[in-house]
Parts: C-alpha cells; structure tokens; sequence
C-alpha cells in the first residue's frame, strides 16, 4: 500500500511531539538545525525526528563515512515486504520550525554514496533515491502539505566516494505554520543502497522573491491562466508538487504533433531602446512527467519584438529547462535583451518544445519582465547552474566543457564511463560565480590514454548536478 509523502512526514512528526520536541522559532542569519553534524552526545540524532527502519549513524567504528566532526547520518531503505512483494517505502529524518511567511528558506549540506553499498537502477525516478526537501504544512501538528520543494541527492548516477554538495530553497507562503527540512529515502523495491549526509545547514533569509516592477499579469498563475494566452497543452496547476509559490503554476507538454510546440505569451508594450530582463523558475519532476535519458524535451523563454504592424523584428531566445536539468527542484533563469528600432510591443513566451514528440512535461511559475534601462534596477545575478554541450564532440585529441556557476561553490567537475567509474577529475575545488572551462585531453587519471567509447562529463556543485555525454575517438 503506498502513502504519501505527507501522510509518513505528518505521522513522524506528531511522534516527535509526543517526545516533548515543539516546533522552535527562526531567526535570520544562523542554522536553525540542531546538531547539524550528528555530534551531540558523541554522535546521533538528538534534535532530529526519524521514521522508518533505515536511519542510522556511521561512526569510526561502524562505516567510517564522515566528512566532519566523530558522526554523520546513514539513511537506506526500510525493506517493507522485502523479500517478496515489497510495497513502497519512505525512512528518513527532519527537523521541524514556525516559519515567517514571505521569507526564502534554504537547505543545504553534503552527501556521500559509497562503492561499498552503491545506490543501484537506471531510472532515477522509479528506483531508490535520496531526497532533501522543505515542506510546508498548514498546521503546527499535523495538517496537509500545502508547498514544498525537493532535489534528488543521491541515486545510482551519483559519482561514489566523495561529498557532494547541495542546496535546495523556497518561500515560505501564506497560510504555512509549520516548514520542515527533512531527508528521505525513497523505496519503490527491495534494492539495495545506501547514502550519508553531513554538515546540514536550514537558514532563514530575509530576502523574498523580487516582485518590484514586474510588467506582466498574473506571473505566479494565482488567477489560472488567466492574462496568458496560450496554445497546445498548456494547464494551470495547484498541486503542491507542482508549485514553486501557492496558489498555481503553469504544466506544459507535447502537443504529439510534428513543428506544433506548446507555449504560452504575453504582448507588452515598448519602444526602441527599452532593455528587458525575462525569467522564469522551471522544475523538471519525478512526481508528473520526468524529462530524462533520451527524451529531447526542452522548454525555452523567448522574447521577441513586433513593429507596428505586428512583425518580427528580432528575438532573443534560450533553454530554461530540458532533459539535463536536476530532478525535483526548481530552477531560475533570466535572459535580456533591448528592443530594437521599430518596437512598439514585445511577446514573453514560454515555449515547450518536443522534437521526437516524447510524453513528459515541465513546470513553470513565478515568471517576470523587468525593465533595465529605468534607475535602480539591476539585471538579476546568474542563478542557473548550467553544463554546456561540450565541443568538438565526438572528438578525438581534446573537448572543452564550459559551465557557469550561479554562486561561489564547491566544484567537482570529472568524467566517468558507463559503469559509472571514475576516470579523470578535470577540476576539484571552489569557483567564483559565473563562466568556466574545463577541458579533457581524453586520458584517465593515471596519464594513460583513455579507450575509445562513450564517456559522462559529470558536474556536482552546491546548486546542483549536471551531466552530458562525450564521445572519444581514436
């Protein structure tokens, strides 16, 4: 029998209240956790409420896995049923606060998954897996999960034996009393997998989303679809899987028809010189529709601008989201442009684009258009973390892979083969935001010439995980 999310949360929770553990107040500026790294009272999980049967402490005298301090966390799945006919199950641990409504609230830490006991199954989303995640709840005890956001930590395409770094955020909305930051481990079979988590951090920011001078109707989708117009499928959304601010988000997915995308647009007025700024939060889930593998899926924001009579008079144009994107979490991009001699109006699409008419959608919510050219506003800073296509690819002396960061980070930038082995690091170490390069001259670690084949480039940064295909010839 399966139960949901919520249900497991919400009952883990009123245990952890019966024990005398009360939802605290947050404050701005400091980890609201208490024993972050798992070191209180020589290790374990005072402060933290757990369920299900796979959460465990690795010490130096068990596992040995700990990136600070004498403890981290070890979370694998509860085997219910196991062996036989397993139904899916759900373990995990969380902390539990009052949150300030209109406040950004951010989860982050490190996780580990060893060769020892690795995370197996090729598909992400029917498999085992880790996730972090802030939920919010309707009630101080109990109640219904009313937003949330998540990001998968740990799967079998995770690299092995080295910390990773991730961070997951959201507003708190209206209505929220309570907001927890908990780690899951999802189990759909009887698999087996482990990961480790270390150094968390849940902090408060007093910054909400910037909704100063947004010149478009209904951004957050709050009135459905209304002020939009769309074509192809295109639908307003109020699940709290779905949402990145309550009530609504917009689902977009193929219209299973050759060149006819699916979309949505706004027509705004302007005028030559005018400069734009036009984003957008995006999410790719396992929940509804995951975009992954092959599946060439991929969702653009496009700005174009019309003369007077209606015509196309230049366009500025890129991916918000395809099958390369992380798992479960949303993700912000921004493009700019200046409207060129001509303009009298510009078009804000949103563009869900399906070259092999695969199935699988994408989310999107809290969209913006902004003018830069008024005093006192400033292009947003780059908040997406993007792996570039690396190029020449198939190649057969070098290939560069560039990346941009969208904040000061930890990076581990390396490539693998298809087992999933580790061949060469092709940086390791902390990078300021914004454009970088890495390049492969196709040889393993030890120097020697890597074979032919296909390869991952696998980047693993705070803001999370990406990775893309290389093809060494020889």
């Amino acid at each position: 029998m399966r139960q949901s999310f919520s249900t497991l949360l919400r009952s883990a929770f009123l245990l952890t209240l019966l024990a005398g553990m009360a939802p605290s107040t947050s404050h701005a500026g400091t980890n609201l956790l208490a024993n972050p790294g798992f070191e209180a009272g020589g290790g374990g999980y005072t402060g933290w409420f757990t369920f299900g049967g796979g959460v465990q402490l690795s010490t130096p005298a068990t596992d040995n896995i700990i990136r600070n301090g004498v403890a981290a966390a070890k979370i694998y799945g509860g085997f219910v049923g196991c062996p036989g006919t397993p139904s899916f199950s759900v373990c995990g641990f969380g902390q539990a606060f009052s949150p300030s409504i209109g406040k950004t609230y951010q989860f982050s830490g490190y996780t580990f998954v060893s060769s020892v006991d690795p995370i197996t199954g090729a598909d992400v989303c029917n498999n085992n897996r880790v996730l972090a995640k802030i939920v919010f709840f309707d009630r101080v005890t109990g109640g219904t999960e009313i937003q949330s956001n998540e990001i998968v930590l740990a799967s079998t395409f995770t690299p092995k034996n080295q910390w990773i770094p991730f961070t997951v955020s959201t507003v708190a909305p209206t209505g929220a009393l309570r907001v927890e930051a908990d780690i899951l481990y999802l189990q759909p079979g009887c698999a087996n997998g482990s990961a480790f988590l270390d150094d968390l951090v849940f902090e408060q920011n007093p910054t909400a989303l910037d909704a100063s001078a947004n010149l478009l109707a209904n951004p957050g989708f709050s009135a459905g679809l209304g002020s939009w117009t769309t074509f192809g499928n295109v639908f307003q959304d109020a699940r709290s899987l779905a949402i990145h601010s309550r009530p609504g988000a917009a689902k977009l997915f193929s219209t299973f028809v050759a060149g006819a995308p699916s979309g949505l647009f706004q027509h705004i007025a302007a005028a030559p010189g005018n400069q734009f700024e036009f984003g957008a939060y995006a999410q790719n889930s396992c929940q509804d529709g995951p975009i992954t593998g092959t599946n060439d899926n991929f969702i653009t924001e496009k700005l174009t601008f019309r003369d007077a009579v209606n015509n196309d008079i230049g366009s500025v144009e890129a991916v918000l989201a395809d099958n390369t994107s992380p798992l479960g979490t949303w993700q912000r991009k921004a493009i700019t442009a200046t409207a060129p001699v001509g303009t009298v109006a510009v078009d804000t699409y949103m563009l869900f684009i399906s070259p092999s008419l695969f199935g699988g959608s994408f989310f999107v919510d809290d969209l913006w258009l902004r003018r830069l050219d008024v005093a006192g506003v400033n292009p947003s800073p780059t908040s997406t973390l993007a792996l570039a296509a690396p190029a020449p690819n198939p190649f057969t002396g070098s290939t560069r892979v560039d990346y941009t960061l969208p904040q000061r980070s930890a990076v581990d930038l390396a490539v693998y083969d298809i087992t999933g082995r580790h061949i060469a690091t092709l940086f390791k170490g902390v990078a300021e935001a914004g454009s970088h390069v890495g390049i492969w001259d196709g040889r393993a670690s030890d120097g020697r010439l890597a074979p032919a084949g296909v390869y991952r480039a696998v980047l693993n940064t705070a803001a999370g995980r990406q990775s893309r295909s290389l093809v060494l010839s020889r």
